[in-house]
């Protein structure tokens, strides 16, 4: 039984011949007239390949149905020659095997000479002749000519260095001159072999070198990273990211996960080391000395500073645009620096509790108090205590802590929250300017703002809170 493709041509010589040898007592004249029968059969395998059509197969894949070999020895010159035109260098025979088997059918579409000479083109592997740039023995960029590889491998490094190598150029105050301009480990131009679509002009050879390609690394999260920090380090967007890593669910991650980032880099690396001049300033020292006058946390310039100037020669060798390795050759003072004298107050008030509580407090603010604590204020009462101020006026912490809030908060207007541990927390409230930040370490004493009349509020005063657990205590549980 015959299979309902068949391989034809010289394929069935050998079959035929062998079944020959089997037929051991045939009289010559028999065996004569077989071979003459075989002669013909192949001949008209031939004939049938030449002028019937076939299935054109180009490494094992179906090209299509084509009129036959003949034709396809035809379109293939032609394809060759076109393709030689398209680029202007001679390209050599197609490397791809070609191969026909015959359909059962015998029906189908045949390809046209022109859309066949289009497949061709297309489908083979044409070799020609080039030029590549090989990286460290590995030929990476290929390129029409050697003049032109040349070329690009200069463009690379006038990417990083734009007058090239030994010339200067402006920055800023001062100026690079440029020393050695060379690449990292061994790049050389080389004769090779690629295909009519490996082959790069000038301009995509540069870009391929200067941008390179996409590999995947691997970042190990480290304490406090989040998808959106890891995201925003790496020049990426969250979605991105999960999109390199599809197993990801949801936002969490641990401490020590692994995670897909595609990173590109540069096909060469360019190592340059130049001097520089610039000027550069000198910052002037600032001294302080106490003064019992102020309060603790405030400042005052009793002489003016003023920075000095400088101008250092340096030299700085790059790898890719980015600062390896920096020395300084030589440094020259063209203006001395002159010192600061900062007034720092120290004066501090301090009230002895009378029970309850859990520490000694400082008065925030020196004044009347204008409002008690538990007073009746409608269907509320009072939650802290009103100290009478001048718009400006400064306030201090009453105790060591952490600022847990600094900005406006509903009625309070601007309000600080501090954080002194064991479960105190004071608040300072209708401050017209707040000089702290979250998270930061104050101590008693020190200025945290100025009194004020911002949210819902009748004119300039302090409003003062304890609260101890998260429920309003008197203040004057902490304060005399």
């Amino acid at each position: 039984m015959v299979n309902h493709k068949q391989v034809i041509g010289k394929e069935a010589a050998p079959v035929f011949l062998a079944h020959l040898r089997k037929v051991k007592n045939l009289q010559s004249v028999k065996i004569g007239a077989a071979c003459a029968l075989a002669l013909s059969i192949l001949a008209g395998g031939f004939f049938y390949m030449a002028f019937q059509p076939v299935m054109l197969l180009a490494d094992g894949q179906e090209i299509g149905l084509v009129p036959g070999e003949k034709a396809v020895a035809k379109a293939l010159e032609t394809a060759r020659q076109e393709l030689s035109q398209e680029i202007g260098m001679e390209v050599d025979v197609a490397t791809s095997q070609l191969s026909f088997v015959k359909e059962k059918s015998g029906t189908g579409e045949i390809i046209k000479e022109e859309q066949l000479v289009a497949v061709l083109k297309q489908q083979l592997r044409w070799p020609i002749n080039t030029w590549a740039i090989a990286i460290n023995g590995e030929q990476k960029v290929f390129l029409a000519s050697e003049a032109e590889a040349k070329e690009a491998l200069e463009a690379v490094k006038a990417a990083y260095i734009a007058e090239g190598n030994g010339a200067s150029k402006d920055q800023g105050q001062g100026t690079v001159q440029i020393e050695t301009l060379e690449f990292q480990g061994e790049v050389a131009v080389v004769p090779a072999k690629t295909t009519a679509g490996g082959l790069l002009t000038k301009d995509e050879a540069v870009q391929a070198m200067l941008t390179g390609m996409e590999k995947i690394v691997q970042h190990e999260v480290a304490e406090g990273e989040s998808l959106w920090t890891i995201a925003r380090d790496h020049d990426l967007t969250v979605a991105q990211l999960k999109e390199m890593n599809p197993s990801l669910k949801g936002e969490l991650l641990q401490i020590g996960q692994r995670l897909n980032l595609k990173k590109a880099e540069p096909l060469v690396n360019v190592v340059a080391v130049m001097t520089t001049t610039v000027e550069e300033k000198i910052p002037h020292p600032v001294e302080y000395e106490n003064d019992d006058s102020l309060w603790k946390g405030q400042q005052k310039v009793k002489k003016s500073g003023s920075d000095g100037l400088k101008r250092v020669t340096y030299r700085i060798t790059k790898t890719n645009d980015q600062v390896v390795e920096k020395q300084t050759l030589e440094e020259l003072v063209l203006k001395e620096p002159v010192t600061e004298v900062v007034r720092k107050g120290t004066k501090l008030i301090v009230a002895s509790r009378d029970g309850g509580g859990n520490g000694t407090l400082g008065w925030p603010l020196r004044g009347k108090i204008t409002s008690s604590y538990g007073t009746s204020r409608g269907r509320s009462r009072h939650t802290g205590i009103d100290i009478d101020g001048d718009q400006g006026d400064p306030v201090c912490a009453a105790g060591d802590g952490t600022i847990i809030r600094a900005a406006s908060f509903g009625t309070y207007g601007k309000c600080v929250d501090i954080s002194h541990g064991q479960g105190l927390v004071t608040r300072y409230a209708h401050l017209s300017a707040i000089d702290v930040s979250v998270g930061q370490k104050v101590s008693r004493g020190d200025l945290i703002g100025r009194v004020g009349s911002t949210g819902r509020s009748t004119g300039s005063h302090l409003h003062f809170e304890t609260i101890l657990n998260g429920k309003h205590v008197s203040p004057r549980q902490y304060l005399d």
